[in-house]
C-alpha cells in the first residue's frame, strides 16, 4: 500500500515512533483505495491533516471510520469488536492506554495478551498496523512495551527526525 503502512497479508505490523504527520497521510494515502478503520488510542487522529491529504476529497474521507478507546479497557473492547473482514485497520498510539497506573499491572497484562491474540484474528482481513511511542521510563510501561513487540511478526522502528533548528546564542 505504501511504505510506511506495510500491511502484509495473514500478518500484523508494529510501528514504533512512527511520525505522526507521516502516518496520517499515509492513512489518506490507503483510504484511496479501500475503507479503512481507525482505532485511535492516544488522541492521534486529525481529521484537518488526512482531509489536507486527501485534498478535501470527500469520498475518500468517507472511507476512513474512526473509534476512539480512552482506557485500555475500551482499547480491547473495541478491537475485539472490528471486524476482521473488509479493509485494513489502523491502531494509532495502542500502549498509551495502557501507561495508566491506577490499573493494576496484572489487568493490563491480561488485557495486551487479549489484545495479541485477537490481532492474530484479524489479520485474516487485508492487514493490521499497530502503532505505538517509546514507552515512559517506568517497569511496568517497558514490560508491556516489549512483550507486544515480541508478539509482532513485523515490527518498524522510526527514527524521529532531528530538529535542526538550534538556540540563537546573543554572546
Amino acid at each position: 500500500m505504501n511504505d510506511l503502512l506495510r500491511l502484509p497479508p495473514k500478518k500484523w505490523n508494529l510501528l514504533i515512533s512512527p511520525s505522526r504527520l507521516r502516518l496520517l497521510v499515509a492513512i489518506a494515502y490507503v483510504a484511496h483505495q479501500t475503507d479503512l478503520v481507525i482505532l485511535d488510542c492516544g488522541r492521534q487522529f486529525d481529521a484537518s491533516i488526512v482531509a489536507r491529504a486527501a485534498k478535501g476529497q470527500k469520498e475518500i474521507i468517507d472511507r476512513i471510520k474512526v473509534q476512539r478507546a480512552f482506557t485500555c479497557y475500551e482499547a480491547v473492547k473495541l478491537i475485539e469488536q472490528l471486524p476482521g473482514q473488509n479493509g485494513p485497520i489502523v491502531i494509532l498510539d495502542f500502549l498509551s492506554t495502557f501507561h495508566d497506573e491506577n490499573i493494576k499491572i496484572q489487568s493490563r497484562k491480561f488485557l495486551l495478551e487479549r489484545s495479541i491474540e485477537h490481532f492474530q484474528k484479524l489479520v485474516h482481513g487485508t492487514g493490521l498496523a499497530v502503532s505505538v511511542n517509546v514507552p515512559p521510563d517506568t517497569p511496568d510501561s517497558i514490560y508491556l512495551f516489549d512483550r507486544l513487540q515480541a508478539a509482532a511478526p513485523y515490527v518498524s522502528i522510526y527514527e524521529p527526525l532531528k530538529d535542526k533548528t538550534s538556540q540563537l546564542r546573543f554572546f
